[in-house]
């Protein structure tokens, strides 16, 4: 393997998981790592289900397919993923109404 591939492979990024009330837990991770590992670190330090969640970027972004690495999606040194509960599907206000 060339060193500059070896390099990028071994790159690690400290990044942030925030949740409800402001819970966050921030760890170091590799770029060849796979989202799941984040999502389950976040569970075990948060004490906390993944039941109802979702993975998204700062911007807004949802990351869907846990199974793609860090690299893969391009996240960055720093970032603040959020893991809220999803919100409960609300019917359309119009609905309902003569």
């Amino acid at each position: 393997m060339k060193p500059e591939l070896q390099k990028e492979k071994d790159k690690k990024l400290l990044l942030k998981v925030l949740i409800e009330n402001d819970r966050i837990v921030e760890d170091e991770f590799l770029s060849n790592q796979k989202l799941q590992v984040i999502v389950n670190r976040a569970l075990e330090k948060l004490s906390i289900t993944a039941e109802g969640r979702e993975l998204k970027r700062e911007d807004g972004t949802p990351l869907l397919d846990l199974s793609q690495t860090i690299g893969e999606v391009a996240l960055y040194n720093n970032e603040t993923l959020r893991f809220f509960k999803k919100a409960p599907n609300t019917p359309d206000r119009d609905k309902g109404f003569a």
